[in-house]
């Protein structure tokens, strides 16, 4: 994060009543009882110095929103720090959407606090969403990086793949980031083969998710088995398999429905007892 630049609440400045998505490295401050909500930014005003922001994240139409980074210990009385995958299915979607852009803006600031073309410390555009360098003129706008999520289909079956960072029980999709120079389709035949090494076919667009994580977006798909056998590439994941949509193999994981991984094998899964647990 930026070094901190000593600011204090000002409620003259702000809409007090406007909702405070306020971070501290990457938990987000929130009221917990009776049920999560995101604070107020009249509730922070004693919650220690401001690293980053206020920034303005609604849209319109929407309530008014801020995102601001907070000092290490705010000493908030009656709130608590979630990470955001914590925070899936406690807070409204709506909540969620601008949590994830609350936290990309964040990141966005604080990672061209200085000009990486030449070193020279930045400063905001008072027109628009972005820093400019003083010295050579740079632009820097709050930036994601697209990856591929893919549901490929066998028939009866589906493709579920384990993480190298997941655990034993917990299987999603096919995923990789976009390289340069690629369409969304072409990283997605790239990351399926590369991954599981079989040739796919009917890739069709499904959705997509903001995933700031911190700043991708996840763009779904499906896509049909066309042609190949299962050879998994260890330094990928550590393990694929078909599994029938009817009925999941016992002790399998899934993800979360708020996911888009956990929407897409759901749109096809068919309900039953066994159909495993959610993460």
């Amino acid at each position: 994060m930026e070094a901190p630049s000593q600011v204090s609440l000002n409620k003259d400045a702000w809409d007090p009543s406007a909702a405070a998505f306020a971070f501290v490295d990457a938990k987000m401050l929130v009221l917990p009882a009776p049920q999560v909500r995101v604070p107020l930014l009249s509730e922070l005003e004693r919650c220690g110095t401001i690293l980053g922001g206020p920034f303005e994240v609604s849209r319109p139409g929407e309530r008014a929103a801020v995102a601001l980074s907070m000092t290490a210990r705010p000493g908030c009385p009656g709130l608590e720090l979630k990470g955001l995958r914590e925070l899936f299915g406690l807070l409204p979607e709506a909540d969620m959407e601008v949590a994830a852009r609350a936290f990309q803006t964040l990141e966005w600031s604080a990672a061209h606090a200085f000009c990486g073309r030449c070193g020279a410390p930045t400063v905001y555009s008072a027109s628009e969403t972005a820093r400019n360098c003083p010295s050579c003129g740079a632009i820097f706008y709050p930036r994601i990086t697209p990856a591929v999520i893919t549901l490929v289909r066998r028939g009866p079956e589906i493709l579920l793949a384990r993480g190298l960072r997941f655990g034993p029980r917990f299987y999603s999709l096919i995923a990789g980031f976009v390289e340069a120079g690629e369409t969304l389709e072409q990283a997605v035949e790239r990351e399926v083969f590369e991954e599981v090494g079989i040739k796919i076919r009917d890739i069709s667009y499904y959705g997509s998710q903001s995933w700031p994580f911190p700043s991708q977006l996840m763009v779904g798909f499906t896509a049909n088995h066309a042609d190949g056998e299962l050879r998994i590439n260890h330094s990928e994941i550590s393990d694929a398999r078909w599994c029938a949509i009817s009925e999941l193999p016992g002790g399998i994981d899934l993800p979360t429905k708020y996911s888009i991984s956990g929407r897409l094998i759901r749109s096809v899964l068919v309900p039953t007892p066994s159909s495993g647990a959610e993460r």
